[in-house]
């Protein structure tokens, strides 16, 4: 993964919800072209930093079997500007699980202040075998959620 968009989740109830934050820095190295005198967090990046959360929940919530692939993104609505200094506090609530996949909305706020929205989407399961080795990513997760399974 290029970008690590999740610097920790803060909580998660699986099959149902994830709170996680990022802190947007000035060495991102998107800031550097986008924009140089004006640097803001893109829109697109807030929305993958939505997928990246939501990925995560399933992967636990599906006993770390499968990460997703987006499958279809509605709603989406960009409120305000994200700027190096901000913390992002992302909000993933599933609001579908089956077999075939997940639905879900989301929201991206800074200050309590929404700056990003997404009405729904829909993920599909990939196996985390044809990813990474499942052993790191459940790590990978526990570093995040700051848990251990020792």
């Amino acid at each position: 993964m290029r970008f690590v968009l999740i610097d920790k989740i803060l909580e998660y109830e699986k099959g149902k919800s994830a709170v996680g934050v990022k802190d947007v820095t000035m060495s991102e190295d998107f800031l550097a072209d986008h924009f140089p005198k004006f640097p803001i967090m893109p829109g697109a990046l807030q929305l993958e930093a939505v997928l990246q959360l939501a990925s995560w929940l399933v992967f636990v919530s599906k006993d770390y079997t499968v990460k997703t692939k987006v499958v279809e993104i509605k709603g989406v609505k960009y409120s305000g500007m994200v700027r190096p200094g901000d913390r992002m506090v992302l909000n993933v609530e599933l609001t579908s699980i089956d077999d075939s996949g997940v639905e879900f909305k989301a929201k991206v706020l800074v200050d309590d202040k929404v700056k990003s929205s997404v009405k729904s989407g829909k993920l599909s399961y990939v196996n985390i075998e044809e990813l990474e080795d499942p052993e790191d990513a459940k790590a990978f997760f526990e570093m995040l959620t700051q848990t251990s399974s020792k």
